[in-house]
């Protein structure tokens, strides 16, 4: 798949909102003129008719096959480009502070993107300067919108800011990691989709169905998938039923764990990942978790964040939609954000904002901006806009696997007094991040040795 073959048929979104809003206020009207029982018959009537659609879109999607973009682990390796696969055979000596610093750099770059996820670039510039913030940001932000609102279950929007900030604050793209570092322990290097599926339902909450955004613990593929395994829906109809979410960026925030536990030896890393990504996702959603899989696995090894992004392409199909997009954002010559997200979206205009490739283009592009310099770094990619607390963290845990946590400042990391805020079912509230580092490390020289 090219993006030049790509044709979107745009759909607005106001309108679509605005009939919902229209199709409620019918229902309470009709309740309030004595005629509610018929309103409600209209009502469901018009869900079996969306379920018709819903079903169509989904048998039409799964019809859809492009040699390219193959859904299986073989398929997908036959047409990767050559690479290193394998770079060590032994643990190197600085890995415990490479891991630290990608492990740390991913709670700091998550951090930062949390606080206005999904804003506009031009948004999060004039809040900045509303707050007094430098923009790009170098330190957290110092205000935040709706600051009482709670946000991931057990923590508040205020966590999120420099002077509040007691912990790393909960969010579900830490939860993720721990996630797969559960797994690994738990059922070690030849886990199951099955056992990623166990451990998700017995340790991950869903939060309540249509509350508070905030206190929600999963979003998109990840709640419908979950969702469908408490009903009792198995693998693989429970991560693909009514999903159309499957190239998007959850997959690849779920990738950070492979690569920690799989450092130098990304042809292992990529594996692990397309295990894990592809109980939900499919093609390029896939492929977005095996790249970021193999460039995190290879960011411990090379002194420079692109020569990891460049290996990273050599563990997925050289010709599928992801693997052009990453070639196109590495001929780019871009200074700053802003001249990164008006090339992403002069070239990607239509595709979803959370989508798993647009996403990782912001990190590729941030990564090239600022290289080794993690404030800069995490700065220039949150401030990309986008699904961007996806985006920080993975772009803090690559330029943070390579320079190490030594070379972070301060200010990124001292606020979190060494703990991270979560919430998990079965485990306490608070972890501390060097217990978590040195689980790493036990898996990491588990597999090592195999």
């Amino acid at each position: 798949m090219k993006i030049q073959d790509v044709r979107y048929h745009k759909i607005p979104e106001f309108p679509l909102t605005e009939i919902m809003q229209d199709i409620t206020r019918y229902q309470r009207l009709s309740s309030e003129y004595g005629v509610g029982d018929k309103g409600y018959e209209i009502f469901q009537r018009m869900q079996k008719e969306i379920g018709v659609a819903l079903d169509a879109y989904e048998k039409l999607v799964k019809s859809a096959n492009d040699p390219d973009e193959p859904d299986d682990l073989p398929g997908i390796l036959a047409l990767r480009p050559d690479g290193p696969r394998k770079m060590i055979d032994k643990l190197p000596a600085d890995y415990p502070e490479r891991l630290r610093g990608a492990f740390y750099g991913r709670m700091a770059g998550c951090t930062l993107g949390a606080a206005l996820e999904f804003q506009s670039v031009d948004a999060m510039k004039d809040w900045a300067e509303y707050s007094g913030d430098d923009y790009p940001l170098k330190d957290y932000w110092s205000r935040i919108k709706d600051p009482t609102a709670p946000h991931y279950i057990v923590g508040r929007n205020l966590d999120l800011t420099s002077d509040h900030m007691d912990a790393v604050p909960p969010d579900d793209d830490t939860i993720y990691t721990l996630l797969g570092l559960l797994t690994m322990e738990k059922a070690g290097f030849d886990f199951t989709q099955q056992d990623i599926a166990e451990v998700w339902k017995r340790y991950l909450p869903l939060g309540p169905e249509g509350g508070e955004n905030g206190l929600r613990g999963c979003w998109w593929g990840e709640r419908k998938m979950l969702t469908h395994l408490l009903e009792g829906m198995p693998l693989p109809e429970a991560g693909v039923y009514r999903n159309p979410n499957l190239q998007n960026i959850a997959a690849w925030t779920r990738a950070d764990s492979y690569g920690y536990a799989c450092p130098g030896q990304p042809e292992r890393a990529a594996a692990l990942a397309y295990r894990d990504a592809s109980a939900n996702h499919r093609r390029n959603g896939v492929y977005g978790s095996m790249f970021m899989a193999a460039a995190i696995s290879a960011a411990f090894v090379v002194d420079d964040p692109m020569a990891a992004i460049r290996i990273g392409l050599t563990e997925i199909p050289k010709n599928c939609l992801f693997a052009e997009g990453v070639r196109w954002a590495l001929r780019q010559n871009c200074t700053n954000y802003r001249e990164a997200a008006d090339a992403v979206w002069k070239v990607y205009d239509g595709m979803f904002n959370g989508s798993a490739l647009t996403n990782a283009l912001h990190v590729v592009m941030g990564l090239s901006i600022g290289r080794k310099d993690f404030t800069r770094t995490i700065g220039e990619t949150v401030a990309m806009s986008g699904d961007n607390d996806c985006t920080g963290a993975t772009a803090g845990s690559i330029v943070g696997a390579v320079i190490g946590l030594n070379a972070i400042p301060e200010n990124w990391v001292e606020p979190f007094q060494g703990r991270m805020h979560i919430y998990l079912k079965e485990h306490p509230e608070y972890l501390q991040l060097e217990s978590v580092c040195k689980r790493f490390e036990t898996l990491a020289e588990r597999f090592i040795a195999q």
